[in-house]
């Protein structure tokens, strides 16, 4: 993470984060990178204890670079640095301050986008070239549209929320501010909705007729789809995190600040509370409803609805360390069945 145009001193640095300086606070840093690619005006990240290890057994080569680390580490490698106890809690707020700096100045609309006449667009926002906002959508202060990004008609996008290339918000989406939209992502598709033909000619679709609201501080990984709701918005509440790959069928509720982890599919009209946690290629079947507080394990398979706060793992679903029990007795099988054998002809 380096910006050659971008230089602060460590005393800066550590006034921005709030930490003690250790040596020379005049050192100028311009990126943070890992302790195998420290050199000049680099500030180390000390994430655990094998970096911590990598300092002291280098110790004689670490004098050209800071490090972000404990005091007693920081001693012992003999580098300048910012003291921090525990620094993997600081670093969304380090890298933020070296990435702000990157491309985020741009306002205006560039000649090659394609804007409808009457979307209204606010002077700090940016729309990039290819970018396409049709009629009604509505771009607040400071947001960013990016290159072949496509907003749909009567859109609206909060202040200062990124949509990455090539993103796709379909008609009537409403995305709140400080949100980041990555490549690719596909939001207010319409929803899998269909009945029975009477006359057993195929299923008849049901026009999707609600839309998408996503509100404040929320990411969307690449790749990801939110489909619009049949009647109302499917919904996702504030500081929500949902990583890339992950299908949101229509109707859906999602609360604050909960995590969906990669290549899980939430099928339509199911309801997750604030503060869930749905680790990687997990399935929630329609209309279940998951308690705050729940934390769903890899590969879950929901059928029915979790309690607050409960942890569940496997398919069927079970309490996580039931699910843990069953797994070793799983794996006892092969030796299990030849016990048995060997007991049925001792007494045959």
């Amino acid at each position: 993470m380096a910006d050659k145009n971008f230089e602060i001193s460590l005393a800066e640095l550590g006034a921005k984060l709030d930490l003690k300086i250790f040596g020379d606070g005049t050192r100028l840093i311009n990126k943070v990178v890992s302790p195998e690619q420290a050199d000049d005006n680099a500030l180390c990240a000390v994430w655990d204890e094998r970096a911590a290890h990598y300092f002291t057994e280098n110790k004689n080569n670490n004098k050209n670079f800071a490090v972000i680390a404990p005091e007693n580490l920081l001693k012992a490698c003999g580098c300048d640095g910012l003291i921090c106890d525990k620094p993997r809690e600081v670093m969304p707020k380090l890298f933020a301050i070296f990435n702000d700096n990157k491309n985020l100045n741009l306002s205006g609309v560039d000649d090659r986008a394609c804007v409808a006449l009457d979307a209204m667009i606010d002077e700090s926002a940016y729309v990039a070239a290819f970018a396409v906002i049709e009629a009604g959508a509505v771009i607040k202060a400071g947001a960013k549209i990016m290159a072949g990004a496509y907003i749909g008609a009567d859109c609206v996008i909060g202040e200062r929320s990124v949509i990455e290339p090539r993103a796709v918000l379909m008609s009537g989406v409403k995305v709140g501010k400080d949100c980041l939209l990555h490549s690719g992502c596909v939001i207010g598709c319409d929803g899998f909705g269909f009945v029975p033909a009477a006359d057993g000619n195929g299923p008849v679709k049901i026009p999707q007729v609600g839309g998408v609201t996503i509100c404040d501080n929320v990411e969307v990984g690449a790749c990801t789809t939110i489909d619009r709701g049949t009647l109302n918005d499917t919904f996702i509440n504030d500081n929500t995190k949902i990583d890339n790959q992950v299908q949101i069928g229509h109707n859906v509720k999602i609360g604050k600040n909960c995590i969906i982890c990669s290549m899980t599919g939430i099928a339509g009209s199911s309801e997750l509370g604030d503060n869930v946690i749905v680790s990687v290629q997990a399935g929630i079947t329609d209309h279940v409803k998951i308690g705050s507080g729940a934390v769903l394990a890899a590969r879950s398979g929901v059928t029915n609805d979790v309690k607050p706060g409960a942890v569940m793992s496997g398919y069927p679903l079970q309490p996580h360390n039931d699910a843990k029990r069953s797994l070793v007795l799983f794996m006892r099988l092969p030796e299990l069945f030849k016990r048995v054998k060997e007991l049925e002809k001792k007494f045959k």
